[in-house]
């Protein structure tokens, strides 16, 4: 007896050590990648082709970095409005991070300057400390932050970002809201035939990707005019989010006591304010894993928007961070801070509402 518990401990210690190794791998393939993407994006682009392992020292460590004074060019763009600022500047160029290229430029006002370095001429060098304070700091830190601000500014990775934002929630909201309600007349409404025809479209419906339909999806769509429209796209993720939601919620619904609904419609509720007043606010755990599987994967969709949203206007972030790729130039550095920005958000809300996701995942099936 005394052996056989033995034993079962054995096993038991020897399974539990399985799965924390399994576990413990799984953090790692999962968190190093993240890890290294977020230092290397303070990185330049220099040393992400040394050494694509290293930690970032170029960016942070700046004070001695060495500038050269450049003339005006066609592609120097001022960072200001030359027609209403005509005070003279000095334009330097970084000799440490890209030099030559023109990608960090600074436009220094002469008259804030020590008289020796405002008469610089161009070819002449000066050194980030010979700078006063203000600038010196300033230029420390736009430096640091080098990458961020070449990638929001370069892709307008600001515009597209509301674009996300715009398209996620829309869709979401409308997702999470129709899913609900055709869950509702299925689960509940008396319609057993009709319900077990439009739960097999339903499925049939979910196993059906936008990848697969890509091209007659444009088509029809450009014959109602709505390609290159926020409207269009939004249109587009609802209906591919509705099969997913329709499921959750109907199985979820489904463990929700009947005699709920009945009391309701005996007090003289309409089917829309039975719905409204009593499932919608006891369906939350479902709506939140809904909501979260929907937003997360429109937030990261990329090949809709890219086929359907020819212009700037309704291009959408993961579009914009894959603008830094081409065949001939690759700014890495860039393309990573891109990546974090939109990486970033969609962590924070799968974070936030983990609890709540995995509630509303598994109580369809504990409910009695």
């Amino acid at each position: 007896m005394v052996l056989d518990i033995l034993a079962k401990k054995k096993r038991i210690t020897l399974g539990s050590i399985a799965a924390y190794i399994v576990l413990l791998s799984w953090l790692l393939i999962t968190l190093v990648p993240l890890i290294w993407m977020a230092y290397s994006s303070f990185k330049s682009n220099e040393e992400l082709i040394q050494d694509i392992y290293s930690w970032p020292k170029d960016l942070f460590d700046n004070n001695n970095d060495v500038y050269t004074v450049i003339a005006p060019q066609l592609n120097v763009v001022p960072d200001y409005d030359v027609e209403k600022d005509k005070r003279p500047r000095l334009i330097i160029e970084s000799a440490t991070i890209s030099p030559g290229r023109r990608i960090m430029v600074h436009f220094l006002v002469k008259e804030d300057l020590p008289p020796e370095v405002a008469n610089l001429k161009a070819g002449d060098q000066l050194e980030l400390n010979q700078l006063p304070r203000r600038m010196r700091l300033d230029i420390s830190s736009k430096t640091v932050w080098f990458n961020y601000r070449s990638a929001i500014k370069t892709a307008r990775l600001i515009a597209k970002f509301f674009n996300s934002v715009l398209y996620a929630s829309l869709s979401t909201f409308f997702i999470v809201l129709l899913g609900l309600m055709i869950g509702y007349a299925l689960a509940k409404m008396q319609f057993k035939k009709l319900s077990f025809i439009i739960m097999g479209l339903i499925g049939a419906g979910y196993l059906i990707s936008i990848n697969s339909i890509i091209i007659p999806l444009f088509l029809m769509l450009s014959a109602v005019g709505l390609t290159d429209t926020h409207f269009g796209i939004i249109l587009v993720y609802t209906a591919f989010g509705i099969p997913l939601s329709v499921m959750l919620s109907t199985q979820y619904i489904k463990g929700l006591p009947d005699s709920l609904i009945e009391s309701a419609y005996i007090d003289g509720a309409t089917p829309f304010q039975a719905f409204f007043k009593i499932i919608v606010p006891m369906c939350t755990p479902v709506m939140v894993t809904i909501s979260i599987i929907s937003a997360l994967g429109i937030w990261n969709e990329f090949l809709l928007v890219l086929v359907i949203g020819s212009s700037e206007a309704t291009k959408s972030l993961p579009v914009g961070i894959f603008s830094f790729s081409s065949l001939t130039s690759t700014q890495m550095g860039w393309q990573l801070a891109a990546l974090v920005i939109g990486t970033l958000p969609a962590m924070l809300i799968y974070f936030a509402f983990n609890k709540q996701l995995t509630q509303g995942v598994v109580a369809g099936s504990v409910k009695e």
